[in-house]
């Protein structure tokens, strides 16, 4: 594209005005803005979450995929940890903020809550399939 003389768009061009607006306003490394970071990285996570327990009783299912689903529910852990911290943090900061603000980082908020509701739906069901099932011994650990 470079060679044919076109330039890549900025990623505010693709912002609506209010969007923009309000980046002006908050700046693009404020509290809210990691807030929004952290809900893109747990949202991320939930889905990599997901297709682990959809495996969960299946042939696919194996002691490594249950390592891997652990590790995942902990990485997940983690980032609801650094993101309430930051949603903390960017609420703090609205005492004194412009409405619009307020408003945007409350939908952040909300998001955040569902981010959570699914996160635990997702463990409920991975409990389940993981005490109802027990997952397939590698080919090497069976006895001939």
């Amino acid at each position: 594209d470079l060679e044919a003389g076109f330039a890549r768009p900025h990623p505010s061009n693709y912002l609506n005005s209010s969007q923009q607006k309000l980046r002006q306003e908050i700046g693009d490394t404020s509290p809210s803005q990691s807030v929004a970071a952290g809900i893109f990285k747990l949202r991320t996570a939930l889905l990599a979450f997901d297709r682990l327990v959809n495996s969960l009783a299946t042939p696919k299912d194996t002691f490594e995929l249950r390592d891997k689903l652990h590790k995942t529910r902990l990485h997940i852990g983690q980032l609801v940890k650094e993101t309430s911290a930051k949603l903390r943090e960017a609420s703090e900061a609205d005492q004194d903020a412009e409405p619009l603000k307020k408003i945007a980082d409350a939908k952040l908020a909300k998001d955040f809550q569902a981010a959570l509701k699914d996160f635990q739906k997702a463990q409920r069901l991975a409990a389940e399939r993981e005490t109802a099932y027990t997952p397939s011994a590698p080919k090497e650990v069976l006895p001939s």
